[in-house]
């Protein structure tokens, strides 16, 4: 049987990334960073984080081929200086570091493209300054702090970007959903205007909801599994999907969403020979 071939003609074409969790030992780090001290950071990488970059790049090359024309990026971009584990699963626990070493990895996906920057966790940036408005800067993008609701120019489309999201310990599409009938009603009373998505990260795993008019995306990660307690505890639930996606706003002013997932490296929790 002979493919069929669909051919649509888009108005917006925006790649989604988030969680990325740069200077962790499980998270993204660049090739051939060096710190200002000399310190080679990116030759303490292991074999999982090679991977994650291997995963980087070819997800680089797929956004480049769908040509998009902007990245929304919805924080935990950096991974922080982990103080209740006091740095024990840090490359490098230096947020200055964790910023430059962001800013590599992100510049061949947001060079000449429209970038939009959110604020993750205070925990994985700080409490004290707004990491990710650095690192919007520094990309030539704009910072839109922890929530914003984006129209999406030429169209009237609204999307509505975060970077924490409603949870479920158990059926997360049911939390989801849960959120929708929130903002439908918020809708309705007239206390928010008409909105086509809801995106959000921090969770590690993609789950995609459309109902009715409205979708909801919660986005994969750049990290392996990482062995802090509460995720240990929680082992099996908390195994991350590793990719980054994309949405597409076609001239009838239509939502769709793409995901690219990944295999998970596994760095903590490889298989060992007893």
């Amino acid at each position: 049987m002979t493919p069929h071939r669909l051919i649509h003609d888009y108005e917006r074409i925006v790649a989604l990334i988030s969680d990325l969790h740069v200077g962790s030992r499980y998270g993204l780090c660049p090739e051939d960073f060096v710190a200002e001290d000399g310190t080679r950071i990116s030759s303490s990488m292991n074999d999982g984080q090679r991977k994650l970059l291997s995963y980087w790049y070819d997800y680089i090359n797929k956004m480049n081929d769908l040509q998009v024309d902007s990245v929304f990026i919805l924080g935990d971009v950096c991974a922080g200086a982990n103080p209740k584990e006091s740095g024990r699963f840090m490359l490098t626990p230096d947020i200055d570091e964790q910023v430059q070493m962001a800013i590599k990895l992100l510049t061949p996906l947001c060079e000449d493209r429209k970038v939009a920057v959110w604020s993750g966790t205070a925990y994985h940036e700080s409490k004290e300054v707004r990491v990710h408005k650095f690192i919007a800067e520094a990309l030539n993008g704009q910072f839109l702090g922890a929530i914003a609701n984006v129209q999406l120019e030429p169209t009237d489309r609204v999307v509505n970007v975060a970077h924490r999201s409603t949870e479920a310990m158990i059926y997360p599409e049911t939390a989801l959903g849960r959120d929708m009938m929130f903002q439908k009603e918020a809708e309705a009373l007239g206390k928010l205007f008409k909105t086509h998505a809801i995106i959000r990260g921090h969770y590690h795993r993609y789950v995609e909801v459309h109902k009715w008019d409205l979708h909801y995306i919660s986005l994969p990660c750049w990290q392996a599994f990482t062995p802090y307690e509460q995720a240990v505890k929680w082992y099996f639930k908390f195994q991350p999907d590793i990719g980054g996606g994309v949405m597409f706003v076609d001239i009838e002013g239509r939502l769709r969403f793409w995901h690219f997932l990944y295999d998970v490296p596994h760095i903590a929790d490889e298989v060992v020979i007893g």
